[in-house]
Order: C-alpha cells, then structure tokens, then sequence
C-alpha cells in the first residue's frame, strides 16, 4: 500500500469502501487498487493489487 497516487500505472476505484488499521488503530481509507510499474537494472515487473491509501505515511510491500 501507498498513498503515492502519481506511481500507479492502473487505478481502479473500489465500489465498497474499505479501511486498514495502523498498529495504533487508526482506520485508513483504501480509495483505490491498482498497478505499479517498476524496473531495476535493465529487468520490469509491476507490483499488482497495490492499495491507494492517501492518509498513510510509509509505503508497505509485505506483511509476513
């Protein structure tokens, strides 16, 4: 998830709204899912399924 709308390639509006939790419980909008591009010494990909979370204040790939 991000809130860096400008890195996504693809967006696509939820129909149902969705929050996530920060680990102090503070509810985060999830406005949009999409894709986004990436590309590292010569080789791309795309993250997919990336949540738009315009309120939160770090980016996060993984949770394990």
């Amino acid at each position: 998830m991000t809130s860096h709308v400008e890195w996504f390639s693809y967006l696509e509006k939820l129909e149902q709204p969705r929050v996530v939790e920060t680990g102090d419980d503070t509810p985060h909008p999830i406005v949009h899912v999409g894709k986004i591009p990436l590309s590292h010494v010569g080789q791309k990909g795309k993250l997919m399924n990336v949540l738009h979370v315009p309120t939160i204040t770090k980016n996060l790939v993984l949770v394990g």
